[in-house]
């Protein structure tokens, strides 16, 4: 705070730019592929992008037609930034929230059929039912799918949409009749012809980011996609692709002080990594409590000038270090890349989401996911 009590603006040169325009142009690449609606998955603080500044963002830009979350909180932070578009909540324990999905014009996904009463107490609205086709989570049973839609269409609701998830998109193989993948999308088929008998405009959807770009039959009416969208991932459909995706995120900070480490010398929590050489590294003011993962000590890296250098030592809550000894003219305030695209006078690099998921032994979902609040999100 300042002295008479005013906010400060931040001051530790550590941020998550994210990179609107890749966003959109994703958004429109992947739809164009589909030839379907693209309803864009803004969960978990849109997989840590930030969900108001990704959502308004391609809300305004037209490239979505729908947005998805799990939790209630969620679609009423969208509403509250201006989101005017359908929004989607497809996560669970729904009850005691359908009066404000109401109030705030939220579509429940309803894969319970003990839901149907409170939520027609509340009112008739439209609900999507989703149905579960193989992946064991949520969803009522594919035997009951015909009974629910015809209770909820008895209680005076608009089934307005019946869904499914996929299971094991990304690691099937789509030329394989018997993978699960297709046992689930054969099994929806029926269970939609059923829905469609009560409610024949009722919306078909089943495909995930990998389901989109690996199975077409899975397309349907919409397509539900987060991963692709903030460009990560990879299959061969990219190859089709109107423009290239790209990765929206940059994670970054800057080189705070330069410290010179003799021969034997050790560096950060544990003596984990001893020089060898004379040494020059950058402390970079970010850690783990940031979201740089501490298990990529001895395996990541970071982009400076272009360059990647190796970063040395634990990663500690509030600083890493990296050796950049091979790394002529180093200097305080340059930019430190730990994920997304860098360059400088000694070239230009990029690291991947999925490559410091490797490092660190996660998935990117818990990469973007796990990047902490108290780093700010800057949309440029």
């Amino acid at each position: 705070m300042e002295a008479g009590g005013a906010a400060v603006g931040p001051i530790r040169p550590t941020a998550v730019e994210i990179d609107l325009a890749a966003l959109a142009d994703n958004a429109r690449a992947i739809a164009g592929l589909a030839a379907t609606s693209l309803c864009a998955v803004v969960k978990a603080d849109a997989y840590g992008h930030g969900a108001p500044g990704v959502a308004t963002a391609l809300e305004a830009a037209g490239a979505v037609a729908s947005f998805a979350v799990s939790l209630v909180e969620e679609g009423v932070q969208l509403r509250d930034a201006g989101v005017r578009a359908p929004v989607l909540v497809m996560g669970p324990s729904q009850r005691g929230g359908y009066a404000e999905m109401r109030a705030r014009d939220l579509t429940p996904v309803v894969s319970d059929a003990g839901d149907l009463d409170e939520l027609a107490r509340v009112g008739p609205r439209a609900l999507h039912l989703k149905v579960d086709t193989g992946m064991g989570r949520l969803g009522v049973p594919v035997a009951d799918a015909a009974a629910v839609a015809a209770r909820a269409r008895a209680l005076g609701l608009e089934l307005a949409g019946v869904m499914t998830h996929l299971a094991s998109a990304d690691t099937d193989d789509p030329g394989e009749p018997g993978c699960q993948t297709w046992r689930q999308l054969d099994a929806f088929a029926g269970v939609v012809a059923a829905v469609r008998a009560l409610a024949p405009a009722a919306l078909r959807h089943a495909a995930n980011s990998s389901g989109t770009m690996l199975f077409p039959s899975a397309r349907l009416d919409l397509v539900r996609v987060g991963r692709a969208l903030y460009g990560n991932g990879a299959w061969p459909a990219d190859a089709a692709l109107a423009t290239p995706r790209r990765q929206a995120m940059r994670f970054v900070t800057h080189v705070a002080q330069l410290r010179h480490v003799a021969v034997g010398d050790h560096v950060g929590y544990g003596a984990l990594w001893t020089a060898t050489r004379p040494t020059r590294c950058a402390v970079l003011p970010v850690g783990y409590a940031d979201g740089l993962p501490r298990r990529v000590t001895g395996t990541g890296a970071v982009v400076i000038g272009g360059r990647r250098c190796p970063l040395v030592g634990a990663v500690s809550m509030d600083i890493a270090l990296a050796d950049v000894t091979a790394l002529p003219g180093v200097a305080l305030g340059d930019e430190a890349v730990l994920l997304g695209a860098g360059a400088g006078p000694h070239g230009e690099d990029t690291i991947t989401t999925a490559e410091l998921a490797a490092w660190s032994g996660l998935t990117p979902y818990e990469v973007t996911c796990g990047i902490s609040k108290r780093v700010p999100r800057v949309y440029r």
